[in-house]
């Protein structure tokens, strides 16, 4: 092989360094690494040993011609009654039918037990169990491939594919907010992934605000700790030289029940609202109905907007203005990065496997 130069990454070992090395044919590296019964015993040995010293990554693409498997990706979300999910699995599940993949769907991090109730953001906590864990092992042998959200628990994703392509799906611009730290990651060896610009989105939201005369804006979070959205809040807050008072936010569990306990605490913490920012659109569809039960008039007397872009949000009264997610363009950016990785022309992790999806403000009746 030809030497990298001492400012360049090791140059990626392919089948034919495996088969020089090993003394054999191409076809016989594909027919060892197969496991096909024409080959001896000791060739696939020696076969194996020189790819696994090389750190050879078998093309899948031309694993899948030979063996005439069809890919299987796996999708990994937090909870499916969260109607994000299945709008998501939806646009993934039909472009991946475009190029004749299959798609599992898992369920980890936020599935109710044997009662069937959802756990709340404390009840989760910061780390998957064990049961969970082991269901992302056993999908990890199922599948060529994953795409998924970390979830709450942010590195549980990464180690459990860290042997295959894995596309991460998240909002890292606003993690960033919270941690400074977390930008260095990608200096170092950041996962795959496609992130969402929810800062330019809540920016987009709070000038919309201001334009239509709202000056006493309030946010109601998912979580007792400030999420990186409640964080890019209050910047934009600060950007338009509005006033903040820990009165101005509130949070609850990211449910349509929540939403409506929400609205109501808002209220009473902050009577001079005008105008609300909420988690998400689930949320906030929780939201508009504890105003209408307290007589609060949206958006007359307080405007509302939620993050997502959700179908459902066309299916209230008032109407839900919201932050909308391409979820197509999500789909189509972290499909095309998973055929790189399985085709070897891209790498596994680092700055060139890293992209990032716009958002749009969608204004309805709500604000």
């Amino acid at each position: 092989m030809t030497r990298p130069r001492d400012d360049q990454a090791p140059a990626r070992a392919t089948i034919i360094d495996v088969a020089r090395v090993a003394g054999v044919s191409r076809q016989t590296v594909t027919r060892s690494l197969n496991g096909m019964r024409d080959v001896s015993e000791a060739t696939r040995q020696r076969v194996i040993e020189v790819a696994a010293s090389l750190n050879y990554r078998p093309n899948r693409a031309a694993q899948h011609l030979v063996s005439g498997r069809t890919t299987t990706l796996g999708l990994v979300v937090d909870d499916l009654r969260n109607p994000y999910y299945p709008e998501l699995a939806a646009a993934l599940v039909q472009q991946a039918a475009e190029r004749g993949w299959t798609v599992l769907v898992a369920e980890v991090g936020g599935a109710g037990g044997a009662s069937g109730e959802r756990p709340t953001a404390a009840d989760r906590g910061p780390e998957l169990p064990d049961a969970e864990r082991a269901q992302l092992a056993e999908l990890a042998r199922q599948v060529d491939a994953v795409v998924g959200r970390n979830g709450a628990d942010h590195g549980a994703l990464q180690g459990a594919f860290a042997a295959i392509p894995f596309v991460s799906l998240g909002d890292q611009r606003a993690r960033e907010h919270d941690d400074p730290e977390a930008s260095g990651e990608s200096a170092a060896a950041p996962v795959a992934g496609v992130d969402i610009d929810f800062d330019d989105g809540i920016r987009q939201a709070i000038a919309h605000f201001v334009a239509t005369g709202r000056r006493s804006i309030a946010m109601i979070d998912a979580s007792a700790e400030p999420s990186g959205r409640r964080l890019a809040y209050r910047a934009f807050l600060a950007e338009h030289g509005l006033p903040w008072s820990e009165a101005s936010e509130t949070w609850a569990d990211d449910t349509h029940q929540g939403g409506v306990a929400a609205a109501l605490r808002c209220r009473d913490a902050f009577p001079e609202v005008d105008a609300v920012l909420v988690f998400n659109d689930v949320m906030a569809v929780g939201v508009l109905k504890g105003f209408a039960r307290a007589g609060v008039r949206v958006p007359e007397d307080v405007a509302v907007i939620g993050i997502d872009g959700l179908d459902l949000g066309r299916f209230v009264t008032p109407e839900l203005t919201s932050v909308a997610v391409d979820k197509r363009d999500l789909a189509r950016l972290s499909l095309e990065l998973l055929d790189g990785m399985m085709s070897g022309s891209l790498p596994l992790t680092g700055p060139t496997v890293r992209r990032t999806v716009g958002v749009s403000l969608v204004v309805r009746e709500s604000a």
